[in-house]
């Protein structure tokens, strides 16, 4: 799954729909993370930005076993850049944890929110 040009008109939600939709066309990932991702945009959208933002800055955490604190300082970093700049690395993370699951041997072939949470509560 190569990446493609920045559309600077495409939001990044958007755009990471697409890229996970197309994963899911390729039979490489399942559609219940893309179903998972619409929902978790979807959800975020009725919250405050304070409380996405550290609903996210949480579960980065998690995926990535840091302290949230070095989490919401490099969030914190990412949105200081210009939006150019934000929006591009903000793509190559995504695609790296895309090309990461792919290269795990279809990690996210077989999916299920339940794993997700399991690994949350070890």
């Amino acid at each position: 799954m190569a990446a493609d040009s920045l559309d600077p008109m495409e939001s990044f939600e958007t755009w990471l729909l697409r890229r996970v939709a197309q994963a899911v066309e390729a039979g490489e990932v399942s559609a219940i993370l893309l179903a998972e991702l619409k929902a978790d945009f979807d959800a975020s959208r009725g919250k405050p930005p304070e409380e996405s933002h550290a609903d996210a800055a949480q579960d980065i955490a998690v995926q990535l076993t840091m302290p949230v604190e070095e989490v919401e300082a490099g969030l914190a970093a990412l949105e200081a850049q210009p939006r150019v700049i934000r929006e591009v690395l903000m793509r190559r993370i995504a695609e790296a944890w895309l090309e990461g699951a792919l290269g795990s041997v279809g990690a996210y072939a077989d999916y299920t929110p339940d794993k997700v949470h399991h690994a949350e509560a070890e």
